[in-house]
């Protein structure tokens, strides 16, 4: 699985991306300070119910699996939505491509949630919830850590696949840039540096059909993952990695292989 031995340790953040909303496109963002065991902040700290009424009862048991909400594996239209949460004035913001918006409190989510329902009718079963986690995050596996690829990995994915090479695709924290593609497998077991923060690289990311979604057209239009069976012998694409040293990260900054 991993890539070649590679003589290059030091690199350059070319990316930075936070996703608020689990399943909802996220942002671009140009410096963000980390936390030993920690998510990026806000990373997936809000997560959107599946309306589903054995899914409701367990919402307040904390950190649930991403079958009890709403998410591109089974909705590929949420690609095409924005689902913005300014929790400094206490508000949340959704719209889609035609320029429908709703707003509401972030205490008070019912109107948005009631415009999501509309856009969505044949999703939910009952009006789904805003949920919300603030000591962890609605990520995938039920861990502190983040997510990091290099940039030609994903270069790679889009020239077998006849597609761009976006993020938006796999919703990766970080992105370093790279010359050879899945290089950052070699990396596990390693740390880097990213200015002060160090991170531990824990193991690959395992992808979904999330990644048959076009980010521009919010379609489901190719069985992606079979192409990466058949190319590369795998569906892994980025790394999980978990913060072992507190500070400040920024774009530009230098990535350095430790050991």
């Amino acid at each position: 699985m991993a890539a070649a031995l590679h003589k290059q340790t030091s690199y350059e953040l070319a990316e930075i991306w936070q996703f608020p909303v689990k399943g909802f496109p996220g942002y671009h963002t140009h410096t963000v300070s980390l936390q030993t065991n920690q998510l990026l902040p806000v990373d997936r700290r809000f997560a959107v119910s599946n309306g589903h009424p054995a899914s409701h009862k367990k919402l307040d048991e904390g950190w649930l699996s991403k079958r009890h909400f709403v998410q591109q594996l089974s909705e590929e239209r949420l690609a095409g939505l924005s689902f913005m949460i300014d929790e400094e004035n206490g508000c949340i913001h959704l719209s889609d491509r035609t320029g429908l918006q709703a707003e509401a409190p972030l205490d008070e989510a019912g109107p948005v949630m009631a415009q999501l329902q509309a856009l969505l009718p044949d999703r939910f079963e009952e009006r789904p919830r805003l949920c919300r986690l603030d000591t962890a995050g609605y990520t995938d596996t039920n861990a502190p850590w983040i997510t990091l690829a290099g940039s030609a990995s994903l270069a790679d994915f889009a020239d077998v696949t006849h597609t761009a090479a976006d993020n938006r695709r796999f919703r990766l924290n970080l992105i370093i840039r790279t010359d050879t593609a899945f290089e950052e497998f070699y990396w596990i077991g390693k740390q880097v540096s990213i200015g002060q923060v160090r991170l531990e690289i824990i193991e690959p990311v395992g992808r979904c059909a999330a990644i048959n979604v076009d980010p521009e057209t919010a379609e489901r239009n190719a069985d992606h993952l079979r192409t990466m069976r058949q190319v590369y012998g795998h569906t892994d694409l980025g790394v999980f990695a978990r913060v072992i040293t507190d500070g400040p990260i920024s774009l530009g900054d230098t990535v350095t292989l430790l050991s």
